[in-house]
């Protein structure tokens, strides 16, 4: 979904508002969290497909022609929504964790970006080679039990630096286009929009309580935007229609029922804080 540059910085701006206990509005450079770690799909990749036998990937021309004229992967003509909320949240932005050394990842205590183009939720979402969110939470691990020990040698000071990171998910819409749309005959697939989305959000809220479960208690999650929108789908779609509404309203569910999601784990997971980016209705 291409988010224009002027709408990123309003949700990265309404973020930051959420954390608003966290800044200190004169100084928004100052780093005001210890990092931003994120998750996801080709929203939020930072090149980590680039590392991966797939044809999903957004290293050549003209990926990055607002990026200092850079194809790094990121499929976007620019910054990414994680790119932005880094710089708002005074951070660097996070590199792909497959771009960055085995012998360096123990420096990087800014965060790190799991993200990657064509894969999902479901571990049967995926088109080639890709990291599945199960796969992002397993390469997190080894960041939270390896590497970040080796930097912040307290458990304490580790259990403070993680409770008071930011954690960025911005995924599902790949469980839509390229699993429920593409194989319709699949079980899951048989169930209807309601059905499905009440599925893929039960599968979404036991991998942020993994995540969880590793210390991280501040959350940043994204709907669905209408992928009914994007130029893969609108290409196709009858010239006198912008968008295909059928596929919106399949995908409007999820988007629909994922703030209340978010409002139990809030209640369900002591000390927890979900903040619900609704890039659905910004398209």
């Amino acid at each position: 979904m291409e988010i224009s540059l002027r709408k990123l910085w309003v949700i990265s701006i309404l973020i930051i508002q959420q954390f608003a206990f966290l800044v200190d509005a004169s100084h928004s450079r100052k780093k005001i969290v210890p990092a931003l770690y994120v998750f996801g799909d080709s929203t939020v990749d930072a090149g980590n497909n680039n590392n991966l036998k797939t044809l999903a990937k957004a290293n050549k021309f003209p990926y990055g022609i607002d990026f200092n004229n850079c194809s790094t992967g990121r499929f976007s003509n620019g910054k990414t929504i994680a790119d932005i909320i880094a710089i708002r949240l005074g951070l660097p932005m996070p590199p792909p964790y497959l771009g960055v050394p085995k012998s360096q990842r123990h420096q990087v205590v800014t965060g790190l970006n799991y993200a990657s183009g064509s894969c999902g939720i479901l571990n049967s979402t995926r088109s080639g080679d890709c990291l599945s969110l199960d796969k992002q939470i397993e390469y997190f691990t080894l960041s939270v039990d390896n590497d970040l020990p080796r930097s912040i040698h307290s458990k304490t000071k580790l259990r403070h630096y993680l409770a008071n990171s930011i954690y960025l998910l911005s995924i599902g819409s790949n469980d839509y286009m390229l699993n429920y749309f593409k194989y319709p005959n699949e079980t899951n697939n048989k169930l209807n929009p309601e059905k499905y989305a009440d599925y893929l959000l039960e599968q979404l809220t036991s991998r942020i309580k993994r995540i969880y479960d590793l210390g991280a208690r501040k959350f940043v999650v994204s709907r669905i935007g209408q992928i009914g929108c994007t130029p893969t789908v609108s290409i196709r779609t009858p010239y006198s229609q912008k968008c295909n509404e059928d596929m919106n309203q399949k995908v409007k569910p999820y988007s629909d029922k994922l703030p209340g999601k978010l409002q139990e784990l809030q209640t369900q997971l002591p000390h927890s804080l979900f903040v619900n980016l609704d890039n659905y209705n910004f398209a």
